[in-house]
């Protein structure tokens, strides 16, 4: 989807191109149940809701002006099977997912993470993405230390823009996109 087919305000929005990826990793299209943490815009969970409908998606927000949005953007695209719970991750929450989504941990990395051991069911995705390296190598050296089998990649966008009698490539924030799932027990 076009980051200009949601409703923006100042919340910062995981851009196309890194959702596109995000999403690949998750592996959507078997899924059932896709929780979004730290969903800010809800541009993530809001675009695999639409291009999945068989999920049930939870995304979870601290920031009221972002959980306005997602709300806002849930009644645009009229998606019924989609939770907007507003708070601070990692909540009590009763049942498990198979896919989630950390696009923000709110200092809380450590601990969410811990979460997630718990709340991702065996075959479970887990998906996360980081502007800043120093906690794109916490989440890495935590997941393997605990376990998980971990794939990171980084990706740099740069979109084709206008300037003066030219052009150029103007850069986006560097993002790193971590993927894991538990290591099968033998």
């Amino acid at each position: 989807m076009k980051d200009d087919t949601f409703i923006r305000g100042k919340v910062p929005m995981t851009k196309e191109e890194v959702r596109t990826v995000s999403l690949s990793k998750l592996q959507l299209s078997d899924a059932k149940t896709f929780l979004d943490i730290g969903a800010g815009t809800g541009s993530v969970s809001l675009e695999a809701a639409l291009t999945y409908p068989q999920l049930s998606v939870t995304a979870i927000e601290q920031n009221l002006a972002a959980v306005a949005l997602i709300e806002q953007n849930k009644q645009k695209f009229q998606l019924e099977k989609f939770d907007i719970i507003t708070g601070k991750a990692p909540l009590d929450l009763p049942k498990t997912f198979e896919r989630i989504f950390i696009g923000g941990s709110g200092g809380n990395l450590r601990e969410i993470l811990a979460w997630c051991t718990d709340h991702l069911q065996k075959e479970g995705r887990l998906v996360l993405n980081f502007i800043l390296s120093e906690n794109a190598l916490e989440a890495e050296n935590w997941l393997e230390k605990h376990d998980w089998e971990v794939e990171s990649i980084h990706l740099q966008v740069s979109k084709r823009v206008k300037l003066g009698k030219g052009h150029y490539y103007q850069p986006q924030n560097p993002v790193v996109i971590i993927s894991a799932q538990k290591r099968k027990e033998a």
